[in-house]
């Protein structure tokens, strides 16, 4: 039993628009009790914050940036107020999106552009958070999901640009727009990957710690209209993939964000400090985890079975975008 080889610790960050901020805090709380960080897989919101810090390594940095950006008033001049004056009760994205088909709003805009928000908007922000740069220069290993919706294939983006990549991650349909890389067609990674846990493994991770800031699934009393079932059952729908893609993960981290609306980015320095805490709780269950010196010998001999094992029960094909 070679006792001296050291487990790779893989971070998987879901999405969750504004809720995703609180990875920032995830990330300081496990910098801050010495849990290595070795590869970094995000989805929307995680693959943005994810892409900073595997850009840096600089977690104080990473939290001026954001700060930086969502104080801005630049960043307060976009449109995503009014989709949080949508909000109903505790729901997401999609209970937001409900009220504005209701209203007409989203279909109307839908009709004469391809999002409710520009590339150009979106790509201000991106910069002053993301560094220029491509993904394999980065010093630790990093990989965007997204959504090839013309092939529909899942994209893990281990190479070229960093921003655009994080675009292509965070392209919410409707709300933002497609981003073509190569000939494909990319959205939100959350489409298909809500935690990325598999794309961590498959980047070489030993153990998956995955950060999960997705809704509670709230029970809702309206189901007499067709659009209100609709929302409910893709509401079912993505709690149960979440709910599978967490069950691969060694520990889940789950931010206390859920009150929090996805659109609400004033409230950033609240989620952050519900993920710095959420890491802290965790912290004693990730050390017990690192600290058995058993895994060792079993994820050395192991990991390429459990590997293949989850790759071939989850049937999705994992790309590598050049």
């Amino acid at each position: 039993m070679r006792t001296s080889w050291k487990l790779k610790v893989g971070l998987a960050l879901g999405g969750g628009a504004a809720r995703g901020i609180a990875h920032v805090g995830v990330i300081r709380g496990l910098v801050r009790a010495g849990i290595p960080i070795d590869i970094v897989s995000g989805t929307s919101m995680g693959a943005i914050i994810g892409g900073a810090y595997a850009a840096t390594e600089e977690i104080d940095v990473l939290v001026e940036r954001v700060r930086e950006v969502l104080s801005s008033a630049e960043f307060q001049k976009n449109r995503l107020s009014f989709l949080r004056e949508t909000k109903r009760s505790r729901g997401g994205l999609f209970f937001s999106v409900a009220n504005l088909v209701r209203k007409g709003i989203f279909f109307g805009v839908s009709n004469i552009r391809a999002s409710f928000l520009s590339a150009e908007e979106f790509a201000t922000s991106m910069a002053a958070i993301l560094p220029d740069t491509d993904i394999d220069k980065l010093p630790l290993p990093f990989g965007a999901v997204s959504l090839d919706i013309k092939r529909a294939e899942e994209i893990v983006h281990r190479s070229g640009n960093l921003r655009r990549a994080a675009a292509a991650s965070s392209a919410i349909p409707g709300i933002l727009p497609p981003v073509k890389i190569n000939g494909r067609v990319l959205i939100d990674g959350g489409w298909i990957d809500k935690v990325p846990v598999l794309p961590a493994f498959t980047m070489g991770a030993d153990v998956v710690i995955a950060v999960d800031i997705n809704a509670d699934l709230v029970e809702s009393k309206n189901y007499r209209k067709g659009v209100d079932i609709m929302f409910r059952a893709n509401s079912i729908k993505d709690a149960t993939l979440v709910s599978l893609q967490c069950g691969m993960a060694d520990v889940v981290v789950r931010p206390a964000v859920s009150h929090i609306h996805w659109a609400d980015f004033t409230a950033w320095e609240r989620c952050i400090e519900a993920g710095e805490r959420a890491a802290e709780e965790a912290v004693p269950a990730i050390r017990d985890l690192l600290r058995q010196e058993r895994l060792f010998s079993i994820v050395r001999s192991g990991t390429g079975k459990r590997l293949s094992e989850l790759v071939e029960r989850s049937g999705a094909r994992h790309l590598v975008l050049e």
